[in-house]
């Protein structure tokens, strides 16, 4: 996809956070120049047993990480303050009813002059299992999802399909359609998600290096997606491509190392410091989880007790956790979103886990990074495009 790139910084989601804050947060990134508002659909979030506490965290005596808002009733909040703005969210196919999100993300759209886009993935144990989902049913329920979507945005009349599990008869939901478009991007990784993404999809996107473990590997996917969007005789040019630049971010090497020490930092690297457990290998790195191991398919936190969570902890190295996110200050943060950029990348979305740790004394200096980081890149993709 040609075009500007665009940058997302997330806003906390916690149920301990005012919902009211939002509309304010979407003003303060608009006003500096960050394209999107960017929203999590978790039941639940990452840090089980005693990870969440007060020795790992000063977050934990404020926030329950998992008590969580509703993504797109939070949306709804930051646009009815901000009509101009543009939100990122996210979602799975597990979960998600066709005629459901297609509704959601039309009455966003019509909510605001700016971009409504929904990544969508194929969902993870932690929000099936637990609550009476399967996730084994993913990857077929997210085909069903992006054949309906499509189907339903451009009917004119009622409309039929029979698919995977999802069966709709003479189904409609009307023509009056918002001036933008809705997208719908597929979110994850693997051949199979990866050909849905293809005939379906408006774009693609992933976390590095979690789940693309450097810029190397995400170009040779940008090359064969296009490939794949040309072969079902679409436009790859009109085709998106993004990162999560899931990171730790800071000037102070210091700070960086006292992160990477945390037992929840650890934690994250041993859980999903590589999505696919096996991948591991290629950096000369022994899983700590089994080596068939595979966050999406397997994670489920609450099974997991303290003792299990020390195991854990203590099994992780340094290096191991380095190599979980991208670290450094944002000049360098910034310069491998580039990388991505002249691979493909169109969309960055920032998620910085220093203030996680670090606590809330460097929530507004997390905001400052992540805005310099914004404009280094901004930087870099006008300057490639003026030499282009």
């Amino acid at each position: 996809m040609s075009g500007p790139v665009k940058f997302a910084v997330p806003f906390d989601h916690h149920r301990s956070t005012p919902i009211s804050a939002i509309a304010s947060f979407t003003s303060a990134m608009q006003a500096s120049g960050v394209d999107f508002l960017w929203l999590y659909d978790e039941f639940s979030w990452w840090f089980p047993g005693k990870l969440w506490s007060k020795e790992n965290t000063p977050f934990a005596e404020i926030i329950d990480g998992h008590s969580t808002h509703d993504p797109f009733v939070h949306a709804a909040f930051a646009l009815s303050a901000n009509p101009t703005a543009s939100v990122r969210l996210t979602t799975d196919a597990v979960r998600a009813s066709p005629v459901e999100l297609l509704r959601k993300m039309l009455t966003l759209a019509h909510g605001t002059e700016g971009d409504v886009i929904c990544a969508i993935g194929a969902g993870e144990q932690r929000h099936a299992k637990p609550f009476g989902y399967k996730r084994s049913e993913g990857l077929k329920r997210l085909e069903d999802v992006f054949v309906l979507l499509n189907k339903l945005w451009d009917a004119d009349e009622p409309v039929s399909y029979e698919g995977n599990f999802w069966n709709y008869q003479n189904a409609f939901i009307g023509t009056t359609r918002p001036a933008k478009r809705p997208e719908f991007w597929a979110l994850g990784g693997g051949p199979k998600l990866l050909e849905i993404a293809a005939k379906y999809a408006d774009g693609f996107e992933a976390a590095t290096p979690q789940a693309i473990a450097n810029v190397a590997k995400f170009a040779a996917q940008v090359t064969s997606l296009r490939q794949q969007v040309e072969s079902h005789g679409r436009d790859p040019e009109a085709f998106g491509f993004g990162i999560w630049n899931i990171c730790i971010c800071h000037d102070d090497p210091d700070v960086i190392e006292q992160v990477l020490q945390n037992p929840i930092a650890k934690y994250y690297a041993a859980q999903f410091g590589r999505l696919n457990g096996a991948d591991w290998a290629e950096e000369g790195i022994q899983p700590v989880m089994p080596k068939s191991w595979h966050y999406a398919l397997h994670w489920l936190p609450f099974e997991q007790t303290d003792a299990e969570l020390d195991a854990i902890t203590s099994s992780v190295s340094t290096d191991m956790v380095r190599k979980s996110f991208n670290v450094g200050s944002p000049q360098e943060i910034a310069a491998i979103n580039s990388q991505f950029i002249d691979a493909g990348a169109r969309f960055v979305g920032h998620l910085d886990m220093t203030p996680l740790i670090v606590g809330p004394s460097d929530a507004e200096d997390s905001i400052r990074r992540a805005l310099e980081v914004n404009k280094a890149v901004k930087a870099h993709a006008g300057t490639k495009a003026q030499s282009s």
